[in-house]
């Protein structure tokens, strides 16, 4: 049995869907939104302007780049970021805790494999899913950029505020796979998934409103900052380093837990 194989059949379908969300909500932002929102943006800031700057703050507005591409394209990757988060700590979770809800892991087990490489062929799988998402996602950015961006064109510029959905999607997959081999039983992958991605978000908006900046810390959707990538062409070294450290340190945790755990007859 090729692990690697099957979980890439059982779980492509629905990253695929995941994927067409987040490529269609590109699409409409840039084609559709971006250019009437330049095209109104004395009405847009008339408007911004009577509503609390904590409201602003909440939703990503930040008015000093706002109505400029990379400004524009940063205010959505709040929303880029929830659905990434959600669909990989919905891949994670499922990925390993599918024969806790299907009640064959024991059975699993007995198969002539070591847990070590059970443990990981499904990481393999979801690593090679997100990849495939995040190319077709990364390319999408590009080619909206060219033709939308006014010259000078940057394009390492686009290319690593586009990635940092990757490397918080590999965040949010370490976070899923700890949470499914560590619990005794996950009821709703979708469920957990969802309330995992918006419990995120809330972070973000609470660290946006309040301007605490130790709340960053805890904040995973800002550890790599798609505004600082996009002006800067960097992330902030801190954040980045912590994002990177909590990633490997739950994949090691959950890699432990796999391969020593004692596993119940079910």
């Amino acid at each position: 049995m090729n692990v690697f194989r099957f979980e890439l059949r059982r779980t492509w379908g629905g990253v695929a869907v995941w994927t067409l969300v987040m490529t269609g909500l590109l699409a409409g932002l840039i084609t559709g939104a971006l250019p009437a929102f330049l095209e109104s943006r004395a009405g847009v800031e008339n408007m911004l302007a009577n509503f609390p700057p904590a409201f602003a703050a909440a939703f990503g507005l930040q008015m000093d780049n706002l109505f400029s591409f990379g400004g524009f394209y940063s205010f959505g990757f709040l929303y880029f970021s929830l659905f990434g988060a959600i669909m990989a700590s919905g891949l994670g979770l499922n990925l390993f805790s599918r024969e806790k809800r299907e009640k064959c892991m024991d059975f699993l087990l007995t198969k002539p494999r070591a847990r070590s490489r059970l443990f990981a062929e499904k990481l393999l799988a979801a690593l090679a899913l997100l990849l495939a998402s995040n190319l077709l996602f990364i390319a999408e950015s590009l080619v909206f950029y060219r033709a939308y961006a006014p010259a000078p064109l940057l394009l390492g510029h686009a290319l690593l505020a586009a990635s940092s959905l990757l490397w918080t999607e590999l965040l949010f997959l370490s976070i899923g796979a700890a949470i499914a081999v560590f619990a005794r039983r996950v009821r709703s992958v979708s469920g957990l998934a969802t309330a995992i991605g918006f419990a995120g978000f809330l972070l973000s908006a609470l660290h946006s409103l309040l301007e605490e900046e130790k709340l960053r810390y805890i904040t995973p959707y800002k550890y790599y900052d798609t505004a600082k990538a996009f002006f800067d062409v960097t992330f902030e070294t801190k954040y980045a380093l912590i994002g990177a450290a909590l990633t490997l340190g739950l994949m090691l945790a959950a890699y432990l837990r796999y391969t020593r755990a004692d596993i119940p007859a079910l």
